[in-house]
């Protein structure tokens, strides 16, 4: 099963909140998400990155909160509706988004896709539909970013999978029949519910573990986000379980590999090597 990875724009942060240890500096969090080849035919999305869309949810308060926070940078050329078309993929060749967890840097493309089927986890899922206001956008959800029969086009991997279980990392997962070759697992801490998978690439296991770190560097030698970021994640102790779960994958799968979405590293993933 092929899958590629893109970047459709990125916000700048500051490098302390993701790693104590650095000096005080501006960088760049790129907005990196997957195409996924259907063996039954068209494709699967991981996420969209952003797109125009974003700027338009937050034109009024509250949700201009969001791009103060986290102000972007993005080309028309970069979106990933733009993206796949240079690649000769039409949206509607799009069967499914599977949508990683809720915060705008992941879905602000989802509206450019309207034949496509969303997936998320049920936690996800039901947190994103109690919310509204300003309660959403402390949690990172912009609601002007949904399509309006968002609801009527989305599932959960609760519902879909064909088999779902508890690995000896502690971490539920899940199988999806059009993904024969994906294992899909929650991550959550970053976000209520969040979602990662794990497939091979040259015989190489590879774990893209999306937001659970910002850092693989500070990841690995367990040093976690500056506490400021506490008003935003989900659930830090949550957090602890998940590093923890990932650490223990690293370590059987010692020729494996972890990436993260915003992360450097995850840069070679965009070579399609």
């Amino acid at each position: 099963m092929k899958v590629r990875f893109f970047q459709s724009g990125f916000c700048t942060s500051h490098s302390k909140v993701i790693d104590p240890r650095t000096k005080f500096k501006k960088i760049k969090f790129a907005a990196i998400w997957a195409l996924i080849d259907l063996p039954s035919g068209g494709y699967a999305m991981f996420d969209t990155g952003y797109a125009k869309h974003f700027l338009t949810a937050t034109e009024r308060f509250p949700d201009r909160l969001y791009r103060w926070i986290t102000p972007i940078e993005l080309n028309e050329e970069e979106t990933a509706i733009a993206i796949l078309g240079k690649e000769g993929i039409d949206a509607s060749q799009i069967k499914w988004i599977v949508i990683s967890h809720f915060h705008a840097d992941h879905i602000a493309g989802i509206k450019d896709f309207p034949n496509a089927q969303f997936l998320c986890s049920e936690a996800a899922l039901n947190e994103v539909l109690s919310l509204s206001g300003i309660a959403a956008v402390k949690k990172g959800i912009l609601g002007g970013l949904f399509p309006m029969d968002f609801q009527r086009r989305v599932n959960t991997f609760e519902t879909v999978s064909s088999q779902s279980w508890i690995n000896n990392h502690g971490t539920t997962c899940f199988k999806w029949d059009l993904t024969p070759n994906i294992t899909w697992m929650l991550l959550p801490g970053h976000a209520r519910g969040m979602i990662g998978f794990e497939f091979l690439q040259n015989e190489k296991p590879i774990l893209f573990a999306t937001d659970a770190a910002w850092s693989h560097d500070a990841f690995k030698d367990a040093i976690l986000p500056w506490p400021i970021v506490k008003v935003f994640i989900d659930s830090m102790a949550e957090l602890g379980t998940t590093w923890a779960a990932l650490h223990r994958w690293q370590q059987e799968n010692p020729q494996g590999e972890i990436y993260f979405t915003h992360c450097p590293k995850t840069q070679v993933l965009l070579r399609h090597e």
